[in-house]
């Protein structure tokens, strides 16, 4: 599809920016103690700005005095030669670079300052340790001249403008949010006096900086809170900030982060199981009533062609993309040269790294995200043999052969994708198809050497001799010992959802509530099935650690009706039904046709050894191993691709 907007230049405030592409604001967990820039951040942003319009930084703090969190900052001269060696980063690809600009304030526990202590939703939660401190009028006022002093500096250090961080619940956003704005002095109050706080920030930095130096605007254009923002107030705010000089206005989502991000009203970071494109209601909004001012689309924006129809049809002027550039650095470049791009399965392990977690940044589709570098060349090509085509066994073909390996890619089955292949049937999965279609596309234009339907046996191994061996064949399907599950009416979870089609309006009890559990709950449920869950544990999805992914998957267990069986066990499987304790003296009986278990993986150490034992030089990963994500797939599969 050609791309007729998205690579159209656009002015703003007399800068051209070579394309309608933004790489969002993301921190990536590695910073300097200093607060200064990171060499590992100066290469994430070198690697992303190739055919990049716009890139926007994440936020640098503007005064070391109200915050304890780790950031890169802007508060002080020292940190310039760190700021002017990113902004060079991106102008050597011809990019145009923001330096977001922030104060976290009630965002940071450990030193909390907000407008207002007397805030109704949260008085009981700020009865802690460490409440809140109220900030004084001397205080903003100090703050304001932080602002303009750190837009100096970014000025001095090269960067064609900074964008003022009024979203999610930081300082700015808890100044123009009337929940959270309480005050009674000109800071306070009226809308007016509200936005007094952004607006002067915004007329400083244009007065010391000049009118030619841009000034965008990031905040929450809808804030779900009692008393907070909605469509038409985000109107106006964006409208104060445009008379007062904006650049362009980009446009957020938030709510109280008591629940996760997933649940938001239009969600700006929707996941797996989600829609993408989610804010863009918010960006038609202010579009529609802000015509002039260039608006930045935001909310789990992946694909180029409907980036492009985005603009299309007017509803923004440039495209903020985030978790697609984590997945591809060259998100851009592709898009233009119309190649295929790795894609983001949105499944929130970056976010829940570094947000949650406080590591460095981690894609489980990228296993090179940080390094952002080429494997070498080897020395000395070998005769590489990999067996099993998983997202693991791919990852290590691909990277041997990229460094100049003569490899055979070698798969029992008929087609390639291993586990992925169950794991993209569910239609509500939206990014696992294409993930499939982008590992077989990338084999194809490959030099390996595809075996399909070829079982590899020891014999195998030592007719085609190879130099290395690299073993990734998967786990074998733990079997819990209940009786009757050898019976005709027993399948695993991987044949039902490939085979969904099989299996209509019948009876179901899915044996296990993990993820794939329910997943192939739902997509049973959805094929006009009586589907209830058994599950030992208290809860579904216990062990589960991204809590964005599996409160989304619950809702859809609820929409679609499923019966849930919880702290459950089943004593017995019978032809036309199952025996569920779910107390010491509670029994209950489950008439089924089918019973589907989704009881997890056990390694499949004994056939690994024996097939290791034929080549000297041997490798084995993924759920052969140790059942694991596909992220720790194929990354172990990068890795020994690389050691060859």
């Amino acid at each position: 599809m050609k791309l007729n907007h998205l690579f159209k230049p656009i002015t703003i405030n007399n800068l051209e920016i070579r394309n309608r592409i933004v790489l969002s604001p993301m921190g990536i967990g590695a910073y300097n103690d200093d607060e200064t820039v990171s060499d590992e951040y100066v290469d994430f942003v070198k690697a992303r700005a190739k055919e990049t319009g716009l890139i926007i930084t994440t936020g640098a703090r503007v005064s070391s005095r109200y915050g304890a969190f780790r950031f890169f900052g802007c508060s002080d001269d020292m940190q310039i030669p760190g700021l002017r060696r990113l902004s060079k980063a991106a102008h050597l690809s011809g990019a145009k670079i923001f330096l977001q600009i922030l104060e976290l304030g009630g965002a940071d526990p450990e030193s909390p300052w907000v407008p207002s202590v007397d805030v109704p939703l949260y008085r009981d939660e700020w009865k802690n340790t460490n409440p809140p401190k109220e900030l004084k009028t001397s205080q903003i006022e100090e703050l304001v001249e932080a602002f303009v002093n750190a837009a100096l500096r970014a000025q001095e250090s090269g960067f064609d403008g900074v964008e003022l961080d009024g979203a999610e619940n930081f300082l700015i956003s808890d100044f123009i949010c009337p929940c959270m704005n309480r005050r009674n002095d000109k800071y306070g109050g009226s809308f007016e006096n509200r936005m007094r706080f952004p607006v002067e920030i915004l007329r400083e930095i244009k007065e010391v900086c000049g009118e030619d130096f841009s000034v965008g605007f990031k905040f929450n254009a809808y804030y779900d809170l009692p008393e907070g923002i909605d469509l038409n107030l985000g109107v106006k705010i964006a409208l104060k900030m445009a008379e007062a000089g904006a650049t362009y206005i980009h446009e957020w989502s938030f709510s109280k982060l008591d629940k996760p991000m997933s649940l938001f009203q239009y969600t700006p970071m929707p996941n797996l199981y989600q829609p993408r494109n989610t804010t863009l209601p918010i960006a038609k909004n202010l579009k529609l009533h802000l015509p002039a001012v260039p608006i930045i689309v935001v909310g789990g924006i992946l694909k180029p062609d409907e980036a492009d129809n985005i603009l299309a049809e007017g509803w923004a002027d440039m495209i903020a993309v985030g978790r697609g550039f984590i997945a591809d650095d060259l998100w851009a470049e592709k898009a233009k040269a119309g190649a295929c791009i790795r894609p983001c399965i949105r499944c929130h392990v970056c976010h829940h790294e570094v947000a949650v977690l406080g590591n460095l940044l981690v894609c489980s589709v990228n296993p090179d995200v940080l390094l952002q570098n080429q494997p070498e060349k080897a020395v000395h090509p070998k005769k590489v043999m990999v067996v099993g085509a998983g997202p693991g066994g791919i990852t290590a073909a691909l990277t041997a052969d990229q460094r100049g390996h003569n490899v055979n890619l070698y798969e029992k089955e008929d087609e390639i994708g291993g586990k992925l292949i169950p794991g993209s049937a569910p239609d509500f999965k939206h990014e696992f198809g294409d993930l499939l279609r982008y590992f077989r596309d990338e084999i194809k234009s490959s030099s390996v050497i595809l075996n399909k339907n070829c079982t590899v046996t020891p014999s195998v191994i030592r007719e085609k001799a190879p130099d290395v061996l690299i073993i990734a064949t998967g786990a074998e399907a733990f079997l819990p010992a209940i009786p009757g599950i050898d019976r005709q009416n027993v399948i695993q979870a991987t044949e039902a959802l490939i085979n969904t089609h099989r299996y209509e309006n019948g009876k179901l009890v899915i044996i296990g509530g993990g993820d794939v559990g329910c997943e192939t709950a739902v997509l049973m449920a959805r094929r006009g099935n009586d589907v209830s869950i058994v599950e030992m544990l208290p809860a579904l999805m216990e062990t589960e650690e991204i809590k964005h992914n599996t409160v989304i998957l619950e809702q859809l267990i609820l929409e679609a009706g499923v019966s849930v069986y919880t702290s459950s066990t089943i004593t017995e499987i019978t032809d036309n039904a199952v025996l569920i304790r779910r107390s010491k003296n509670n029994m209950l009986e489950i008439p089924v046709d089918l019973v589907v278990l989704a009881t997890g993986y056990t390694p499949a150490a004994g056939r690994v050894m024996e097939l290791r034992k034929e080549c000297r030089t041997s490798y084995a990963l993924g759920d052969c191993m140790q059942p694991g994500r596909l992220r720790n797939a194929i990354s172990e599969g990068y890795r020994i691709g690389r050691l060859i």
